[in-house]
C-alpha cells in the first residue's frame, strides 16, 4: 500500500509542477501585457475561490473541515503567500520571468531546510544534494 501511495503523491507532485510552471509563465504573459499584479491577483484567487468549494466537495466529501490547530497555520501562510505574491507579481512586471520566477522558486529548497530542521524528517545525502543543485542553479540561472 504504502508504494501505490508513494507513486500517487509523485504523481501529484509532476502535476503540481506542471501546473505551476504554466501559471508562473502565464503570470508572466499577463504582466507583459500590461496589467495591475494586484488585479491579476484578485481575479486569479477569486477563480481559485470558486474552484475550491467544489473539489472540496468531490476530494474530501464536505464543504469545510477545520481541526486541531489548522487556523493559526492557515492565517499565517495566507499572509505569507499573499506578500510573496504580491512580490512575485511586481517582479514579473518590471523583471524577466526566468530570472524572477527561478529565484522566487528557491523558497523550495528553504522549505525542504526547515522541514528537516523543524519536522524532523530525515537528512539524507541525497537530499542535501539535491537542494544545493537547486540553490546552484537558480544562481546560474540568475546571471
Amino acid at each position: 500500500m504504502a508504494a501505490v501511495s508513494t507513486r500517487l503523491d509523485l504523481m501529484l507532485a509532476l502535476v503540481a509542477f506542471l501546473c505551476l510552471g504554466l501559471t508562473d509563465f502565464i503570470r508572466r504573459k499577463g504582466m507583459i501585457e500590461g496589467g495591475s499584479p494586484i488585479s491579476y491577483l484578485i481575479i486569479e484567487n477569486s477563480i481559485l475561490l470558486a474552484i475550491l468549494p467544489v473539489a472540496s466537495l468531490l476530494i474530501e466529501g464536505r464543504l469545510l473541515e477545520i481541526k486541531g490547530g489548522l487556523i493559526p497555520y492557515a492565517l499565517i501562510s495566507g499572509v505569507t503567500i499573499s506578500v510573496a505574491l504580491i512580490a512575485l507579481m511586481t517582479g514579473l512586471q518590471i523583471g524577466e520571468g526566468s530570472v524572477v520566477i527561478p529565484i522566487s522558486r528557491l523558497g523550495l529548497a528553504l522549505a525542504a531546510f526547515l522541514s528537516l530542521l523543524f519536522l524532523g524528517e530525515t537528512v539524507t545525502w541525497t537530499k542535501a544534494l539535491g537542494i544545493a543543485m537547486a540553490i546552484g542553479a537558480v544562481i546560474l540561472l540568475s546571471r
